[in-house]
């Protein structure tokens, strides 16, 4: 009796240890029971998608295929949007700074005049021989432009 259960016991562990090593064969893959989620593309959710979803239940608990599908596509959606944000984002602060630069080259102050300008005034600055007579010309312009 003691021969026969110790020759159960071997063909046992040889069964177990074929098995380990791949020779028992695989499992049947078996389809889904539940249909697959009628969700969009990961593009095109909306949170009314995620509102109006019904996960579908199994013995223990949710479909975990089901949930993990969810969850991936949720995921790359959120991604997208975020990398869609922050591209948007990038392109605003762009049009900001050109903007501000513009501005600041439309305002510049008086005291900036290109080299052209400085020039042109220096030349003028030349041709009056007095500062009595500089303030008369600039005198005569006040004038000018008070009747414009």
């Amino acid at each position: 009796m003691l021969v026969v259960l110790v020759i159960a016991g071997l063909a046992v562990i040889a069964c177990v240890v074929m098995v380990s090593l791949g020779h028992g064969g695989e499992m049947a893959d078996f389809p889904p029971d539940v249909p697959p989620l009628e969700l969009p593309a990961a593009g095109q959710m909306t949170p009314a998608d995620l509102i109006a979803l019904h996960l579908p239940i199994g013995l223990v608990g949710y479909s975990t295929q089901a949930v993990d599908e969810t969850l991936h596509r949720v995921s790359v959606a959120l991604g997208e949007r975020d990398t869609r944000i922050a591209v948007l984002e990038q392109r605003v602060a762009e049009l900001s700074y050109a903007r501000l630069q513009a501005r600041q080259e439309t305002r510049q102050p008086e005291t900036e005049q290109p080299e052209t300008e400085q020039a042109e005034t220096k030349q003028a600055d030349d041709e009056v021989p007095s500062a009595t007579a500089r303030e008369g010309l600039d005198g005569d312009r006040a004038d000018a432009e008070e009747a414009w």
